[in-house]
């Protein structure tokens, strides 16, 4: 439900499944070092994903897999939400006549507290002026002014912030996502989708160099790969 009362009807999926279904591709890849299932909890964009990878040869395979979705919000179609909008809005009108009337009455009070203090001749404007310079007198005053404004101001506040709680709390996360490959600089730049990167870096001296050739591959590492790589492809299609 919108925050005006209309029903709106919007597709989603079940988030707290994305984890299992990585945890079942995990056991799929048998063989493979799990190095992290993890998401991100942005507000409004989040990801979550997994990396694995596998020592073939003199080759490190590597796997990246990303699902980043937006989340909307929406309120529960409930009456309840309408009531607390309504009394939300009340308070909101009675807060802000207090605040008017708690403004005027706080402007009348520096101005007598400084012509007090001496300053007798001075226009409004200048008074003003002195208030928000001398932080001695400035302080002097407010302490003055919360003692003479107390009122119920605070309850309101407080009871304002309880009627917004409430209202959070009947708020429902509805997750979007769109059924495409991205590759990686679409999902750093914000877009819906699902990332599989598969990468493969030669090794040497137990260091990765950061690059392949496959000129430099025999014919039976190149098998070997094409195998893994197929195991990769086996224990995605499985996961559910």
């Amino acid at each position: 439900m919108l925050g005006d009362g209309s029903v709106k009807k919007q597709e989603t999926f079940d988030a707290q499944k994305i984890e299992p279904l990585f945890k079942n591709i995990e056991v799929g890849l048998e063989g493979w070092t799990l190095r992290g299932i993890s998401s991100t909890n942005n507000e409004g964009l989040r990801r979550n994903f997994i990396k694995l990878d596998k020592i073939v040869e003199n080759c490190q395979i590597s796997l990246h897999l990303s699902l980043q979705y937006h989340v909307l919000l929406f309120y529960q179609p409930n009456y309840e939400v309408m009531k607390k909008q309504k009394e939300l809005s009340d308070f909101m009108d009675e807060t802000k006549k207090h605040e008017e009337e708690l403004t005027k009455k706080s402007d009348k009070i520096i101005l007598k507290k400084l012509k007090d203090e001496g300053y007798k001749d001075l226009d409004p404007e200048s008074l003003f002026e002195i208030f928000y310079s001398d932080d001695k007198i400035r302080e002097k005053i407010m302490d003055e002014i919360k003692t003479e404004t107390s009122g119920n101001l605070d309850d309101i506040n407080q009871h304002k912030n309880k009627l917004l709680k409430n209202l959070d709390d009947l708020l429902l996360e509805i997750y979007q996502i769109e059924p495409i490959l991205i590759d990686e600089t679409r999902l750093v730049s914000g877009e819906e989708g699902c990332v599989c990167n598969i990468d493969i870096e030669e090794i040497k001296n137990n260091q990765k160099t950061g690059s392949f050739d496959s000129n430099n591959i025999t014919d039976s590492i190149k098998e070997k790969i094409q195998t893994v790589i197929n195991q990769v492809f086996s224990a995605v299609q499985n996961a559910n």
